[in-house]
């Protein structure tokens, strides 16, 4: 495995332990805020990346209404990620059409 297959599979195996942290009231806000910090690099919406933080983003959209959760914070991580929809395959990009 090259460098960059381990980087992928690093940064895929966060995403994952990230969805499942946003899930969680008690770790929400701080699984929120990593993941909102990591969007804010353009490099995060690249194609290796997509499917783990589309299953982040599932999460967040259906927990973060819930009481114990963050309206706000969950509000602007996918207004961050609706606003790189372009970088996005149109299946995923779709997501942000349907909600």
């Amino acid at each position: 495995m090259n460098s960059m297959d381990r980087h992928i599979q690093q940064t895929n195996d966060r995403l994952q332990c990230i969805k499942q942290h946003l899930q969680n009231p008690a770790n929400f806000h701080n699984a929120a805020t990593e993941l909102l910090d990591w969007c804010g690099d353009p490099r995060a919406f690249q194609r290796p990346f997509e499917q783990s933080l589309m299953g982040c983003l599932t999460v967040v959209s259906r927990v973060a209404a819930q009481q114990g959760f963050d309206l706000d914070l969950g509000y602007r991580l996918l207004a961050v990620c609706a606003a790189n929809r372009d970088k996005f395959t149109p299946k995923s990009a779709g997501f942000f059409f349907h909600r």
